[in-house]
């Protein structure tokens, strides 16, 4: 059951009801609640205000009495007569009262210490007792005369007074409200103010001068039980017609809950509505997570919910999008790794071998595949061919403009062997130079190394088209660069290359590179530059062969690239002839 209800709680769906009905209803019923428990205050302070008005009414009669017999006192040999008289009329209305007029002499009154006047009308407390008192000295010719009225707020006289009310009396002892109270306590008093229809009674509260010390005292001259239905009758009517505040707060009720019942009704409507799109937008989610991108979420309104749902569906729209496009990358990313190894078969498998000599090479692409080329052409046991070329641009492009030079010069030398005949060095790049005019276009072109080394004359003829002079390593160490060059081939297809001889007797080498060796960045952003490249190579070991100065180079230019991004191809060719002993 628990984990029905914990299930239950979870699903926004309910949580939102259940907090939207709740917080409606709980807040009508508050409203309701205190309103009645206002009316209830009301009525039980209204049923003892009855009382306490009437109380303060005798006690205003009392006083108008004195003054009027005030008037007809004329001597103090006034007859006990008019004394007689004037106490039977009043015990005939309120019994046991007792009004005197005597002279002063025989009134045998002790002053209180505090009563410091002739005249006094009020409520006093003596010695436990609750009375009404009101006397007045007057002075006449050779003597003084006392008018005193007394009422004791007994039993007789509280019930005349709250059966006049329509209120009945449950306790008539006097006692402080103090004392009242604290016996009564908080619960007491909250139980009885504000739970309507309690049956506790209603303490009825004056204020009454203490007769010995002349305090004002705050006491209880009663409990009275009030009448709910007799209360509100006679607030709701104004003689025979009902009261108009009857009817408006009658209209204030209705509008009242009229707007809350309709606001309880929006406030389910609205609930439904942002829960049923959570849980569109919850359940798509759901399926966007399996993989399944074609979801979408139906909310025709234009307010937020429903630019949120479309955010949603524009969201899934684009990841459906990207899917394809990742799709798409990832075949495009395969066939250029395909190409990738394809390419590397387009470079040489293994280096010819050479007597008295050798050639290698290398090549790192900065991408996937590489517009780099170096390649061999192995004419007899002692004459190679050497082509290292560097296509402009990089990537696929460059790599496919690399495989068809390649292929050119095969191409080329297959019809130069058909006819026995092996062209020079020069002819054999103009050559290439018209087939690769226009290809790739009239901004495409790649720069060139073609050189022919015979081992038997340790002659190199060349011809450097716009590539990066290439390198003479002497047997003793020093770097000399072969300068000179032409423009590179692919640009103009009339242009003339001219071939170039240099010796690399024994123990010497020829290292040819391109420009992405010289222009590779460290992490710092330095280039490893033509100084680096010539320390390199001037600090090799004596007779290292060609492969051996292919990885030393490049060892040190990946190690100088290290924490950089590559950003052009490095190729390295070398050969290397055998010193003579």
């Amino acid at each position: 059951m628990f984990l029905k209800l914990q299930r239950f709680w979870g699903a926004i769906r309910w949580k939102m009801l259940t907090i939207f009905v709740f917080f409606s209803v709980v807040s009508m019923i508050l409203v309701g609640c205190f309103a009645v428990a206002v009316l209830n205050v009301v009525i039980r302070r209204e049923s003892a205000y009855l009382v306490e008005e009437r109380i303060k009414l005798v006690l205003s009669e009392r006083k108008e009495l004195i003054d009027s017999v005030r008037g007809g006192v004329h001597a103090c040999s006034e007859p006990r007569s008019n004394s007689l008289q004037l106490s039977g009329h009043l015990d005939g209305v309120w019994p046991k009262n007792q009004v005197m007029v005597l002279p002063w002499r025989e009134s045998g009154r002790s002053e209180p210490a505090w009563l410091n006047t002739s005249d006094f009308d009020g409520v006093v407390a003596d010695r436990g007792h609750l009375e009404i008192r009101s006397f007045h000295k007057i002075e006449r010719e050779g003597c003084s005369v006392m008018l005193t009225a007394r009422v004791a707020l007994d039993d007789p006289f509280l019930n005349q007074l709250s059966n006049a009310a329509g209120l009945q009396v449950v306790d008539s002892r006097p006692t402080l409200l103090g004392p009242y109270r604290a016996e009564e306590g908080i619960r007491g008093e909250v139980q009885a103010d504000f739970v309507p229809g309690s049956r506790r009674p209603v303490p009825v509260v004056v204020i009454a001068r203490n007769w010995q010390t002349g305090q004002l005292e705050d006491w209880v001259v009663c409990q009275i039980r009030p009448s709910y239905s007799r209360t509100i009758e006679d607030l709701s009517h104004m003689g025979l017609r009902t009261a108009s505040w009857v009817s408006s707060l009658g209209g204030i009720a209705i509008g009242l809950v009229s707007a809350y019942a309709f606001g309880l009704f929006l406030s389910l409507r609205l609930a439904q509505r942002i829960v049923n799109v959570i849980d569109g937008l919850s359940h798509a989610a759901l399926r966007v997570g399996k993989g399944d991108f074609s979801v979408r979420v139906t909310d025709p309104k234009q307010d937020q919910l429903g630019r949120l749902a479309a955010s949603f569906n524009a969201m899934t729209h684009d990841l459906e999008n990207l899917r394809e496009h990742e799709r798409q990358h990832a075949i495009l990313e395969r066939d250029i790794a395909l190409g990738r190894e394809a390419q590397q078969y387009l470079y040489p498998r293994r280096a010819p071998v050479l007597s008295q000599a050798s050639v290698w090479g290398v090549t790192q692409p900065a991408r996937i595949v590489s517009g780099d080329l170096y390649d061999f052409l192995s004419f007899t046991d002692s004459e190679v061919g050497l082509i290292c070329a560097d296509v402009s641009g990089k990537g696929t492009s460059a790599a496919l403009m690399m495989a068809n030079l390649q292929a050119v010069a095969h191409g080329r030398l297959l019809l130069f062997d058909n006819a026995n005949v092996r062209p020079a060095p020069d002819a054999f790049v103009a050559a290439l130079n018209r087939d690769m005019s226009g290809r790739f276009g009239d901004n495409r072109y790649a720069t060139l190394f073609y050189g022919e080394f015979d081992s038997q004359t340790q002659i190199l003829r060349y011809v450097n088209a716009g590539h990066t002079p290439p390198l003479l390593i002497s047997a003793e160490g020093e770097v000399t660069r072969l300068s000179g060059g032409d423009l590179p081939v692919g640009m103009f297809p009339d242009t003339t290359f001219q071939e170039r001889r240099v010796m690399v007797p024994g123990g010497c080498s020829i290292v040819v590179y391109t420009d992405g060796v010289s222009d590779a960045l460290n992490a710092k952003g330095e280039e490893f530059g033509e100084e680096r490249i010539a320390h390199c190579l001037t600090s090799l070991p004596r007779a290292m062969d060609a492969e051996g100065i292919c990885k030393h180079l490049a060892g040190k230019v990946a190690e100088w690239a290290t924490g950089a991004e590559r950003f052009d191809d490095t190729t390295i060719l070398a050969l290397a002839v055998e010193p003579t002993y």
